[in-house]
């Protein structure tokens, strides 16, 4: 019987893999042209990829963005960078990079994330329910804060207090001739 020889694929060696993207700004050697948002990122002459334009929807560079947990302890953080978002001292091109590290150091077991939900920026759409009934929650939950405000009041505030409570009455009798 003859001896079956296992079979290998090669590896493609380091100069034919595709080079990264370079997150750093484009050099004098590099074309001085802008990629548009929505096309895919070109190459120049080399190979190389040129960096993405920033996202505008992302916040001022320098803004510290902060993982909270349910009790508002700070979790994790990271930094919008000119070049990134840096986190735990390494750059990430996105936030959702960034988010997938955090959520790693923290022992999540998500594969993916949305980082603009993840570190708080956006939240995540929710249903719209009977806005009628929703409309009567939210009162509730009005209705009960103001009265724990109106039942811890000191002196000092209860004519401050007096003047918010009738500016929201004032606010509310005009929405109610809106639907009469």
């Amino acid at each position: 019987m003859a001896k079956k020889t296992k079979t290998t694929k090669a590896k493609p060696s380091d100069a034919s893999k595709p080079a990264r993207r370079s997150l750093r700004a484009p050099t004098a050697s590099t074309t001085t042209e802008t990629p548009q948002a929505a096309e895919p990122t070109p190459a120049d002459a080399t190979g190389a990829a040129q960096p993405r334009e920033r996202d505008p929807r992302l916040p001022p560079v320098g803004t510290v963005l902060q993982k909270l947990a349910r009790d508002g302890s700070v979790r994790c953080e990271c930094t919008v960078d000119a070049d990134g978002i840096r986190y735990a001292g390494k750059l990430y091109r996105s936030l959702s990079g960034a988010a997938m590290a955090a959520a790693k150091d923290l022992g999540l077991s998500n594969k993916t994330a949305n980082g603009w939900n993840f570190w708080g920026i956006t939240k995540p759409a929710r249903h719209a329910a009977d806005p009628v009934e929703a409309l009567g929650r939210a009162w509730d939950r009005y209705r009960e804060r103001a009265t724990a405000v109106v039942g811890a009041v000191k002196d000092d505030d209860r004519q401050r207090v007096r003047d918010i409570l009738g500016e929201h009455a004032q606010a509310l009798k005009d929405l109610r001739g809106k639907v009469a």
